[in-house]
């Protein structure tokens, strides 16, 4: 158990790591962006980039704790891994392709942490429309 323990810590630590970093640079690229006038279509750009390097971001975090998985021999191929990996980090949870007992501490601390980015994403994304809304109104 202890063992399990660490290795999500560390994974919770690569996550957020991962996270932080994409978080960031779209950040970095909103604040040093073109400033040009703005329009429903410059906004729906904005918010579609956003979503798509998000959901990146999570395929990313969601591989590598499949390939935790993998390395610990939760399950046998990738594919499995990497489904199970996605299935639980969104919090689905079908029950199609279940852990060992002695690996469901794990798959648990998996889940915590998907629904922490899935939230950082979304409150991204409403700091963003928030600011949009704000640089309309501005403007008029």
């Amino acid at each position: 158990m202890l063992g399990q323990l660490l290795l999500g810590a560390l994974l919770i630590a690569i996550t957020v790591a991962i996270h932080g970093a994409v978080m960031g640079w779209l950040l970095w690229r909103l604040q040093h962006g073109t400033h040009r006038r703005l329009t429903l279509w410059h906004a729906y750009g904005v918010l579609t980039q956003i979503a798509i390097w998000s959901v990146l971001a999570h395929l990313v975090e969601i591989a590598v704790w499949a390939v935790a998985y993998l390395w610990a021999d939760v399950h046998p191929s990738f594919e499995l891994t990497l489904y199970f990996s996605a299935v639980t980090y969104a919090t689905i949870g079908y029950g199609d392709v279940v852990p060992p007992g002695d690996w469901r501490l794990l798959a648990s601390m998996e889940g915590l942490v998907g629904i922490l980015m899935c939230a950082w994403s979304g409150g991204f994304i409403f700091a963003v429309v928030s600011r949009l809304q704000q640089e309309a109104a501005a403007r008029r």
